[in-house]
């Protein structure tokens, strides 16, 4: 069974745009929790150079490196290449 790695509160992730496909900006992992709706993990970001930009994701989003790459810590260092 493939092991799914966890998203831990202080991780960085960088956004990959939409439409250059290029790195774009640099969140921060400030919460992470179970939805109510759907019963699925989520995490709460916070924009590193603008603290009052945030947004919730799914932890499998966060985790796609099609939409974000993470900066350091153990999951930068694994290569899905």
């Amino acid at each position: 069974m493939k092991e799914v790695p966890q998203v831990e509160v202080g991780q960085r992730f960088q956004s990959i745009g939409t439409i250059t496909g290029a790195p774009a900006f640099i969140y921060e992992v400030q919460a992470v929790f179970t939805s109510k709706v759907d019963q699925l993990p989520y995490v709460r970001l916070v924009a590193i150079d603008d603290k009052t930009q945030m947004k919730s994701v799914a932890s499998s989003i966060l985790l796609n490196r099609r939409h974000f790459v993470p900066v350091n810590g153990p999951l930068a260092s694994k290569s899905t290449h």
